[in-house]
């Protein structure tokens, strides 16, 4: 029934789901909201819900853009506090955007100078959040597999992305606010992430199946999907990889797997012909995400059930 109504061509289920989102995110982040940083935060993120969404509906990728929508607004909103990391909220804007515009660079090979913006876009990110950078490898894996060394290439990327950031110090100059230099390279410090990860679990499973049945399928394909595909699980894994390394005990940067995790989940839903396993997923998935939200909660009640067991 969900997935039915996610599949229509009416945007009604997208309008309903969009406004029981915007309802319960700022039921959950108004509390934390005590000044202008946060409210830089909220608007970089609502701004990159936006940017997402266009993406799912412009995307040959998506036959129903309700699906990938699906996935995307429960995931952030389960690690919706990163809206008020204002610092951390723009880095999320603007990788999105580079996904996009790889994307959208690859529909036009013959423009070489999608490699400039994309260094703009990645040195904004990086000044706001430091491990971003590490992307990098990411593109440069991507470029690399996909096309043949290219100077000019190089050197647009490298003049895009030094650009923003004398222009970020230079303003920290003028402002005198050099200490946020300070503050960017402690950023790089390793803080090995900590939290409850046995809970994601389950959601881990379901991306893992939905690989599978990419790889089982990957020779009928087209090969602009192929692609897509594959920058999806580049971004994933080299995001995974920083996480793993700069996160600590901050989950609300899990935020920014949204975006692939969408791709590989909505891609698997929308093409299944078992009207039960799009039920499981989109179900499962949501059930999935609140355990992990919810889980002190389920253990306190646990506990206390067990506590009042007697023999």
């Amino acid at each position: 029934m969900l997935a039915k109504i996610l599949s229509a061509k009416s945007f009604l289920a997208q309008i309903i789901l969009g406004v029981v989102f915007f309802i319960l995110f700022f039921y959950r982040v108004m509390p934390g909201i005590h000044g202008w940083e946060e409210i830089l935060g909220v608007i970089f993120f609502i701004l990159t819900l936006i940017l997402t969404y266009l993406f799912f509906i412009s995307s040959a990728f998506f036959k129903f853009p309700g699906i990938p929508l699906w996935f995307f607004l429960i995931w952030v909103l389960a690690f919706s506090e990163i809206a008020l990391n204002f610092q951390v909220s723009i880095c999320l804007f603007f990788t999105s955007a580079i996904f996009w515009r790889l994307l959208a660079a690859e529909r036009n090979p013959e423009n070489k100078n999608y490699a400039f913006d994309i260094g703009i876009m990645l040195s904004i990110a990086g000044f706001f959040y430091p491990p971003a950078i590490f992307l990098a490898g990411f593109l440069l894996f991507n470029y690399l597999y996909m096309q043949s060394l290219n100077i000019r290439v190089m050197i647009l990327f490298l003049l895009g992305f030094v650009l923003p950031l004398a222009l970020g110090i230079q303003i920290l100059y003028l402002l005198d606010e050099l200490s946020w230099l300070k503050g960017l390279q402690s950023s790089f410090c390793l803080d090995y992430w900590q939290n409850h990860l046995w809970s994601l679990i389950p959601v881990l499973l379901l991306i893992v199946i939905s690989w599978i049945d990419h790889l089982s399928h990957a020779a009928t394909q087209d090969i602009n999907k192929r692609y897509f595909y594959f920058l999806a699980f580049l971004y994933f894994i080299n995001w995974i990889i920083i996480l793993g390394l700069f996160t600590g005990e901050k989950s609300s940067l899990f935020a920014v797997l949204g975006l692939p995790i969408a791709v590989f989940l909505g891609r698997f839903t929308q093409y299944q012909k078992t009207a039960w396993v799009k039920e499981f997923f989109l179900w499962g998935f949501l059930v999935f995400v609140s355990a992990f939200y919810f889980r002190n909660e389920i253990l306190q009640v646990y506990n206390d059930l067990l506590g009042n067991v007697t023999f």
